[in-house]
């Protein structure tokens, strides 16, 4: 396509915000910026993912990458592989011209134990123009509430003792009718009225006993352990998301690339250091080329959603203008000057290399290829692909889309479209190849409980489910599969949560375990046998004598057995319990019961079971 029509398809685009372009041919997996896109900024990082791990060497060939603005000229810069050796980086020494186009050359070489040589190929993409500048910045309410307040520093306030609370220290009233599961409570505070009302971040004992809490000068979100080991909470005041290790301390911070801003809903830290995170993108759209009443100088707002390797750099860019359609969006105003048309709010990478990303104002959980860009499937809203099974109603305004062993998915639903209006846990199971989404259990509040915005359900090891109920109702829920509270709270000055967590703190590593025999009657004797797998420490270093039953009841003093116990494969240490001890513990039916433990090194270990007797 000659380089003049070129530019005025992606000036159309840009003007219109009509339906995303279609992908390029290419002799690779994925580029990024997406051939033929637009609203791009102009410190856009150029990426190529041929599929599979890259040759070092062929990386290294001269000029294998050309950046050509159709304003600003060609662009030196340096060609990096990322990390893992799965992406090819072209990093411009320096941004691109707003309004300009640009073209991109990769020169034959790049290969990759998938793409033995690339031939050459050219694409092309349009950098937004100068107006989007004046809105880098524009604040996105969350509910018709403004979540977000202005810059400025935090006050870092540290105190884990709990005998000198300061006289803003959230009071919460807590119930115990059950047994909860094993350990700590993460919660973050806000008054969605008053921006001014300083944040906590709290680590709560299961009677609300205070083991840490910070008290931040302006909002904070999302606190929460990582799988590393380390704790992340977003700082409106920085503008990004901090990690904090076991002493508390400030270690390292996570922030988009390519010149987005860094949103507030989600970090999740994965192997190897990698990290996803999302920013919401405004860019000036003429709404009156997308319907008859459109605002030709609206502020239309995307969602950009970026995976950092370990040293921050972007490797992998994902955008809502280049797959949905503003249109898509669901109950959302289109007239308006403002139009926040996806609003994500939770990113989950999925074991099969994918991300779930959910999009509140779409109604929407999106499934994601790591390696192509390209959406797997769309569950809820206008784009449905799914047929629902057992629940008629579906899902409206969700966050906290998580994906559990089994393809069982939960997610919050605040239920903003249902009549009349509620909220509720629920688990779907997500059959790929029917296409369905059948309902397996759901918890509501007696009383019922309407939480416009924000929420999250955390499945625990034991079974249980943690409800966080946002902007309204209680604090958090903990249930039992059969749906009986064990444990709730609730703030008593009327503050908010955003999410709740509940984590045994220092991280205890998580095992897998086989009970023998699973099932027992109530008067036999003998021994009962415990084997123990994990993916996330090696089980020779188990100590034997640290290991218990349900945290009481010690181990055979003879130690460990090494093996396969299992026959699985999988290396595993066995250790024997009386069963004269164990019973007594056991109701009659089902039973979960934990085996734990530490370390040769410190680290202490749990997993569970189910143990019928």
């Amino acid at each position: 396509m000659p380089s003049a029509l070129l530019r005025l398809v992606l000036s159309c685009l840009a003007l219109s915000g009509a339906a995303p372009p279609r992908a390029a041919a290419l002799p690779v997996a994925h580029v990024s910026p997406r051939p033929g896109s637009a609203f791009h900024l102009p410190e856009v990082t150029v990426i190529v993912r041929p599929g599979g791990t890259i040759a070092p060497a062929s990386a290294a060939l001269p000029g294998l990458v050309t950046a050509v603005g159709s304003v600003s000229g060609e662009h030196s810069g340096r060609v990096r592989l990322s990390d893992d050796d799965r992406a090819l980086l072209f990093l411009p020494d320096a941004p691109f011209a707003p309004g300009e186009t640009v073209t991109v050359r990769i020169a034959e070489g790049i290969s990759s134990d998938l793409a033995p040589v690339v031939p050459a190929f050219e694409f092309a993409f349009a950098i937004a123009g100068p107006e989007r500048d004046a809105v880098r910045r524009v604040p996105v309410p969350e509910a018709g509430e403004d979540l977000l307040a202005s810059s400025a520093m935090s006050a870092f306030r540290a105190a884990p003792a709990a005998d000198s609370l300061p006289a803003d220290f959230p009071a919460m009233e807590f119930d115990r009718p059950g047994t909860p599961a094993h350990g700590d409570l993460f919660l973050t505070t806000f008054d969605r009225s008053d921006p001014s009302v300083p944040t906590y971040l709290l680590i709560l004992g299961s009677d609300g006993a205070p083991k840490f809490h910070r008290r931040l000068f302006l909002r904070g979100f999302d606190f929460k352990p990582q799988p590393n080991g380390l704790l992340t909470y977003f700082d409106v005041a920085a503008g990004c998301f901090y990690a904090l290790d076991s002493t508390y301390a400030v270690v390292d911070s996570f922030r988009t690339g390519n010149g987005y801003v860094t949103d507030n809903h989600e970090l999740q830290i994965l192997a190897g250091g990698h990290a996803l995170l999302m920013s919401y993108d405004p860019q000036i759209v003429d709404m009156s080329r997308v319907l008859p009443k459109g605002n030709p100088g609206a502020t239309v707002v995307g969602l950009v959603i970026q995976e950092l390797d370990a040293e921050k750099r972007v490797v992998f860019q994902w955008r809502s203008w280049d797959h949905f359609e503003i249109t898509d969006a669901y109950d959302v105003v289109l007239s308006r000057s403002f139009i926040d048309y996806v609003h994500g709010n939770s990113l989950e990478a999925t074991p099969d290399g994918a991300i779930l990303l959910s999009s509140r104002h779409l109604n929407e959980i999106t499934k994601i290829d790591r390696a192509t860009g390209e959406i797997v499937w769309r569950l809820g809203g206008w784009k449905n692909q799914f047929r629902f099974v057992n629940d008629p109603i579906g899902f409206s305004r969700q966050h906290d889309a998580r994906l559990l062993p089994g393809n069982r998915l939960t997610l919050f639903d605040n239920g903003n479209h249902h009549a009349p209006p509620y909220s509720r846990a629920v688990e779907y199971e997500i059959d790929e190849k029917k296409m369905t989404a059948t309902l397996v259990w759901q918890f509501r509040h007696d009383p019922e409980v309407f939480s416009p915005a924000t929420g999250s359900v955390q499945r625990l090891r034991n079974g249980h489910t943690l409800v966080g109920w946002g902007i309204n109702g209680p604090a958090f829920t903990e249930v039992t599969e059969d749906g009986r509270v064990v444990a709730e709270a609730r703030f008593v000055s009327g503050l908010s949560g955003y999410r709740a967590f509940r984590y045994e703190w220092p991280l205890v590593l998580p095992a897998l375990v086989h009970v023998s025999p699973s099932t027992m009657n109530l008067g036999s004797s003998g021994d009962v046998l415990a084997a123990v797998q994990s993916e996330a420490f090696d089980v020779s270093l188990i100590d034997p004598a640290s290991v218990r039953w349900n945290g009481a009841i010690a181990a055979a003093p003879d130690g460990g057995i090494a093996g396969d116990a299992t026959e699985d494969g999988i290396p595993d240490m066995t250790f024997r319990f009386d069963r004269a001890e164990v019973i007594p513990g056991l109701t009659e039916g089902p039973n979960v019961v934990d085996v734990s433990g530490a370390l040769v090194t410190g680290r202490r270990f749990r997993g569970y079971a189910g143990v019928r007797a």
